[in-house]
């Protein structure tokens, strides 16, 4: 008996052409299918647009093959494309090869500033960027600490942010975020791996009162993708770091552990391009040795005390020196628990008119945070323990 074989499917003949002139994968990061054509270089994927798309199904069609746009489509669009985790990958590379050196300082020494925890500071950060990278379903709080750069124009700032990534991650870098989108915000925070939240004396007040503050402590988004049908819980991706001309920039001293300020002394120097390899294998064996990726309760309290230099002062913070002295005893004579809006209206009445009461919430807000204050809630406000100047 003659043996009979079955020819191909249409299906099974447009995948193979399909895989005969194309290499196809589905990008877990930025949630889309890249390709490249297989005589290509293989580091050359691109996403597949709508235009690409339309080519591909016209070639297939133009073979004779007896199948529709939406049995292509399907193909592309299904878990037979193989997943591809670019991070997960390039961090794979950088897994147990540090050469013992330390190229994380050595990227931080490449900026002068008189900040003398810079290069701890910098190193935790750079540690909670990699962590966050890593997906970790454990996570309660995203890494929620952002270095701030301050210096004039020309001190390569930004060239300084964007090489923090390697070529292979590049994509991942964005300076042009606009916060008053909060979708796209969202989706970025998913997507990139590094938002450089540049000239940041120009992000309002109530902004970084708000909203920033709290999605810079995220460990994940809820957002509904582009022509999505429900909302999801995405992994986040992005850290934060932020530069700036301007030193009085933080507006909300509660707020301002969430950033680092950071003023420089004279231009970055970019001279030399990091050792991108062995700064991720350290920050990966640092992680995998239990150094910490997070700054504790002393660290972050010297984060605030160092940032007060860098806090817009209003005309009521200006005043206070004038008028008072923060009370160390308790139990001294001339120390007296008085309320924002007594403490507020001693100022008023020594400084006039120009101060208005629509600044009273933000100065409570200062008062809270300066060193050494005492505090105790009554049933109807805080009360402060202050001295008044002369006595």
């Amino acid at each position: 008996m003659k043996n009979e074989t079955t020819a191909p499917s249409p299906i099974d003949r447009m995948i193979d052409f399909l895989t005969t002139h194309y290499a196809f994968r589905y990008n877990t990061v930025m949630n889309c299918t890249e390709y490249r054509p297989v005589d290509s270089p293989v580091g050359s994927f691109e996403p597949l647009d709508l235009r690409t798309r339309r080519r591909i199904i016209l070639e297939v069609q133009r073979e004779g093959m007896e199948v529709s746009q939406n049995d292509i489509r399907n193909y592309i669009d299904s878990d037979y494309v193989r997943q591809y985790d670019p991070v997960g990958d390039y961090l794979a590379e950088c897994e147990g090869v540090w050469d013992g050196h330390d190229h994380i300082g050595d990227l931080a020494r490449t900026v002068p500033t008189d900040t003398p925890l810079w290069c701890e500071w910098f190193t935790t950060w750079l540690l909670a960027m990699v962590s966050q990278w890593q997906n970790q379903s454990s996570r309660l709080y995203g890494n929620s600490v952002a270095p701030l750069l301050i210096s004039p124009q020309g001190y390569n700032k930004s060239t300084f942010c964007r090489r923090l990534l390697p070529d292979a991650l590049k994509w991942g870098y964005t300076d042009s975020l606009a916060l008053s989108d909060r979708r796209q915000v969202m989706l970025a925070m998913s997507q990139q791996l590094l938002i450089n939240l540049d000239e940041f004396n120009q992000i309002s007040p109530r902004v970084q009162q708000g909203f920033l503050k709290n999605i810079i402590q995220l460990p994940s988004v809820k957002v509904k993708r582009p022509f999505g049908t429900h909302i999801e819980e995405l992994p986040r991706k992005a850290s934060f770091i932020a530069t700036s001309n301007m030193t009085d920039i933080l507006a909300d001293p509660s707020g301002n552990r969430r950033f680092i300020g950071i003023e420089l002394t004279a231009p970055i120097d970019t001279s030399r391009m990091p050792d991108h390899r062995q700064l991720f294998a350290q920050a990966l064996q640092l992680l995998r040795n239990g150094r910490r990726s997070w700054f504790d309760k002393a660290e972050t309290e010297q984060i605030m005390l160092w940032n007060r230099r860098y806090e817009i002062q209003e005309p009521a913070d200006q005043y206070f020196s004038l008028c008072f002295s923060v009370a160390a005893d308790p139990f001294d004579p001339a120390a007296e628990w008085l309320s924002t809006a007594e403490i507020f209206d001693v100022i008023k009445q020594k400084v006039g008119s120009s101060l208005q009461v629509n600044t009273l919430i933000a100065f409570g807000r200062k008062l809270a945070n300066m060193p050494g204050m005492h505090r105790r809630k009554c049933e109807t406000c805080t009360r402060y323990l202050v001295k008044r100047v002369g006595q």
